[in-house]
Order: C-alpha cells, then sequence, then structure tokens
C-alpha cells in the first residue's frame, strides 16, 4: 500500500501538526523517570501512529507498541509491561507505545484502566499513548498526563503531499482529481494516499456509478481488491441494500471461506450501526472495506434474494425446512417471509459455525 510505502521516515518530514510533533520531540529530549507519559488525541488517520514511528528512527529508540483494544486486562498488561528495561539488549532506549485506548473500555476490562494508572507514574521508561477521541473513562489517565492535541492536516498541505506522490509514480492525475480525493478524505492522510493508489489502479475517476448487480459481479471477479473496492464504493444503492445483497450473494455461492467472509460482513454491519448512531458519516468508506473484503474473488453468481440453502431438491429436506420455518415463527412471532429471507441464512450461519447444534439442519445442509 502507498500509505505505507510514502510513510514519512523522520517526524521532521511530516506535514501538519507542527506544534505537536515539536512537544513530543522536547518531551523525548528531555524525559527522566517521573516524567508524564504522553497522550495524543486526534482524529484517526492524520499522522498519529506515524509520528511515533517516525520517533523511533530519528532517536534510534527500540518501541514496544500494544493495540491497547487488544491488550486490555490488568493480567495481559502487567504480563507484557512488569519487566520492560529502559535499554534493551542493543543499547537502544526502549518507550512503550499504547495505540487506541479509547477502545480499550469494556465491560470485559477486568482492571485495565486501574492497572495503567497505577503503572504510569512508575514507569521506567517513556510511555506514549494514542487515541482518536478523548472519552470518559480516560479523564483519570488524562490528569496524569501530558496531553497533545492532535489536529487533522490542512488541506493544501495533503494536495502537496499527494501531488509529489503522484509525480514521483508518473500518476496521470489532475488537481481537480486529487482536491476530490482531499474533499472525500475529510482529513484522513491515510485514505487519500490510498485512494491516490486507487487512480493508478483502477478506473475510480470516472464519474460511473453501478446498479447492484454490476457491482458485485465486476467486485465477484476483480482482478485486484482495490478495482473491487472501486466497484463496491461506487454502487449507488444505500448502505443497508448493500449489505442485503451481498449477503444474498455470499450465502447462494457458499465460498468455502463462508465463515471469514461472513466476519467480514458482521464488521460492516456492525459499523454501519455505529455510522447511524454516531452520525460519522465519513466512516462509510471503511464500512465499503469491509464488504468488498466480503465479496472480492468469491467467483460466482449474483443473486439478490437471500437464498438460505443450496438446493433443496429432495423432498424430505423441504419438509424438514418448512418445519424449522414454523417452529421459528412460533418461536419469534414473525411472519414466514421474513423468516426466510432474514432468520434462516443466519441461522444456518450459526449451524456451519458450531453454535448451534441443528442434526436436521445438519441434514439440509449436506
Amino acid at each position: 500500500m502507498w500509505s505505507e510505502k510514502y510513510r514519512p521516515k523522520s517526524i521532521f518530514y511530516m506535514i501538519g501538526n507542527e506544534e505537536g510533533r515539536s512537544k513530543i520531540i522536547a518531551w523525548i529530549k528531555n524525559w527522566k523517570k517521573g516524567s508524564k507519559p504522553l497522550l495524543i488525541v486526534g482524529p484517526p488517520g492524520t499522522g498519529k501512529t506515524t509520528s511515533i514511528k517516525a520517533l523511533v528512527n530519528d532517536f534510534n529508540l527500540f518501541v514496544l507498541e500494544l493495540n491497547a483494544s487488544d491488550v486490555r486486562t490488568k493480567e495481559k498488561l502487567d504480563a507484557t509491561l512488569k519487566n520492560v528495561e529502559p535499554v534493551n539488549l542493543f543499547g537502544q532506549r526502549v518507550i512503550v507505545f499504547l495505540d487506541e485506548i479509547d477502545g480499550m473500555y469494556s465491560k470485559g476490562d477486568s482492571g485495565g484502566i486501574n492497572y495503567l494508572q497505577e503503572w504510569l507514574p512508575r514507569s521506567n521508561v517513556p510511555v506514549i499513548m494514542a487515541a482518536n477521541e478523548m472519552k470518559d473513562f480516560m479523564k483519570d489517565i488524562a490528569k496524569i498526563s501530558l496531553i497533545i492535541e492532535w489536529k487533522k492536516v490542512p488541506s493544501r498541505e495533503i494536495f502537496l503531499w499527494l501531488k509529489n506522490i503522484a509525480e514521483k509514480e508518473k500518476l496521470r492525475i489532475n488537481d481537480e482529481q486529487i482536491k476530490n480525493i482531499i474533499y472525500e478524505s475529510s482529513g484522513d492522510i491515510r485514505y487519500a494516499v490510498n485512494q491516490l493508489q486507487v487512480a493508478q489502479e483502477s478506473i475510480v475517476f470516472k464519474d460511473i456509478k453501478y446498479t447492484a448487480e454490476d457491482a458485485i459481479k465486476n467486485a465477484m471477479y476483480a482482478k485486484n481488491f482495490m478495482d473491487a473496492y472501486h466497484y463496491i464504493s461506487n454502487w449507488q444503492d444505500d448502505p443497508d441494500t448493500k449489505i442485503s445483497v451481498i449477503a444474498a450473494s455470499l450465502f447462494y455461492n457458499q465460498p468455502i471461506d463462508l465463515d471469514l467472509r461472513s466476519r467480514w460482513l458482521s464488521e460492516a454491519d456492525l459499523l454501519l450501526g455505529r455510522i447511524k448512531k454516531y452520525q460519522e458519516w465519513r466512516m462509510l468508506r471503511y464500512f465499503n472495506v469491509f464488504l468488498t473484503a466480503t465479496i472480492y474473488n468469491v467467483r460466482g453468481n449474483y443473486n439478490q434474494y437471500i437464498i438460505p440453502f443450496p438446493v433443496i431438491q429432495e423432498s424430505y429436506k423441504r419438509q424438514i425446512y418448512r418445519a424449522l420455518l414454523e417452529n421459528l415463527k412460533k418461536d419469534l412471532h414473525f411472519d414466514i417471509g421474513f423468516i426466510a429471507a432474514e432468520i434462516i441464512p443466519f441461522y444456518e450461519l450459526l449451524v456451519r459455525l458450531k453454535r448451534i447444534n441443528d442434526d436436521n439442519v445438519k441434514k439440509i445442509l449436506e
């Protein structure tokens, strides 16, 4: 990905957030045991993680990087952090980078936040934390941290950055097209650079809107993921329709990696719920990435109606299927049509994943 290829190797060569970068440099130069940890807060794709990786290169540091939303329990944090030494075997200073701490809190947090509050003041190495937004559960950590507010990079700076990449890649793209990328990216540099790559690898800049059938067929047989993403992101239907139709085509074709693709579809559905709840419409680009991962390279047939089981030909299987519909109708109090279209596919998936043990359904799937 170009976002990695052109990730700045030095914090001095980055764009935007000059004040924030200066504070990071001064902090690492003057850090001593007892110094406050850093907490960088700002929108995704604006260079928070890049600034830390660049800092590591500039000062020849060794970084112990943890995604706090994954390593969130007291036990996991303690196992990782309790034996951290200030210098590694190669003589490099060690720093700890805790990314996405705003995703750390949950019912399964199991003391992770409290552990950090106790560990941070007595850490014998520099600690940098990053978050997309400041949340209530972070207020105690914020009190003991040096907070740096990370801002979106100005459009004029992103324009020059993309223009430079386009010239290096000998990409035929005009200024208006670059401005369109910047507008769509909403200050997310990572997304903007990746979209520039799409321009090189696909026909994304043609003003085309696809029907559901064209989008899915083309995505299924696209030569690469970026082309498939182009078709899905330029599909003209609303997000809910996209999920329903992709689910229909997915379950109709029954690819061998159905369980993995179903997880991607589930992630898309969860993200769409968040987008609607918090009105974060700029996240739709990531929604389309999940949908693309669901359908890309399936190499099957388009289907807009969910067919719960591949083919139900034998009469005894039809009887089992009908009985299942009736039982679910009795338990759920929905009409047969809704159950067949919306409930049965997920029931089937749960059986395939062995989350539900239903011998009758297994007979249908044989």
